[in-house]
């Protein structure tokens, strides 16, 4: 039982993970094979925009699901294993969890206000324009924050694979 909980756990961990990874793909992707589809270099940012934004909202979700399935099963095992033991992964993975609602729930409303603000094409507009300004700074804001959690779920995924004392029962 104890394996198999083990497992399932890291391979939740490692869905949200893998995902996060492939959301790299999908960004790269976006921005540079969109662009030369379209006549217009504003439209076709903004088209790879919404795939990728798109595609946030789904990895967001996933994450949620993941996240809270491992800490589940690692509040399961917690009660087989000593505690301590899965302490230090499960505080990640709440961190990446945090992280994830922080982004979805206060930096992509803003980016889609600010984006709206200028007209909804944000390459349409100089550098220069306060609703430019303002996406461009949450877009760099939630690079780095789904960067963090990208790093956290490395470190929690590497903790994983650690062996684990059994519980001594009374």
């Amino acid at each position: 039982m104890r394996n198999l909980l083990g497992t399932l756990s890291l391979l939740f961990l490692g869905v949200w993970l893998g995902a996060l990874f492939f959301f790299g793909v999908v960004a790269y992707v976006a921005f540079s094979v969109l662009p030369p589809l379209f006549p217009d270099h504003a439209a076709a940012t903004h088209a790879a925009g919404l795939v990728v934004g798109g595609s946030l909202n789904w990895l967001h979700s996933l994450g949620f699901i993941c996240g809270v399935l491992f800490l589940l099963l690692t509040l399961i095992l917690s009660r087989l294993i000593h505690w301590h033991s899965y302490m230090p992964q499960a505080v990640l993975v709440v961190a990446m969890l945090v992280l994830t609602a922080f982004s979805q729930l206060y930096i992509i409303p803003q980016m889609n206000t600010a984006r709206d603000s200028v007209g909804g094409e944000i390459d349409a507009v100089s550098a220069t324009n306060p609703g430019r300004q303002i996406f461009d700074r949450l877009h760099v804001l939630s690079t780095r924050v789904e960067g963090t959690v990208l790093v956290c779920g490395v470190f929690a995924f590497l903790l994983g694979g650690r062996p684990q004392k059994m519980r001594q029962l009374p």
